[in-house]
């Protein structure tokens, strides 16, 4: 049987309001940065617009599959040219964490 418990300390709920306050400023001030300070949003859409990439890459591979994956050798290629990308991405990925 699952059972469900709140905080029931009312006590500090200015305490609590006040900090969620100097969070959504900080955010809103462009103080809270998840990946330091040199990652900034275009590096994040460049990450984001490569993994739209694959997946499309991915997904096309998959619905003109005609045989399997080491039967087609035009699948075998395109494969390759995931995995390859699929290293550039995890790159570009960690260099944010660098940052």
């Amino acid at each position: 049987k699952m059972s469900h418990s709140f905080n029931n300390d009312y006590l500090n709920i200015g305490e609590k309001e006040k900090t969620l306050q100097q969070v959504l400023n900080d955010f809103h001030s462009g103080r809270m940065q998840a990946f330091g300070g040199s990652c900034t949003f275009e590096k994040l859409e460049k990450v984001r617009n490569m993994q739209e990439a694959l997946a499309v890459k991915h997904l096309k591979i998959d619905a003109s599959k005609t045989g399997t994956l080491h039967d087609d050798a035009q699948s075998l290629e395109k494969f390759e040219e995931i995995m390859d990308d699929l290293c550039t991405l995890s790159g570009e990925i960690k260099k944010l964490h660098e940052s």
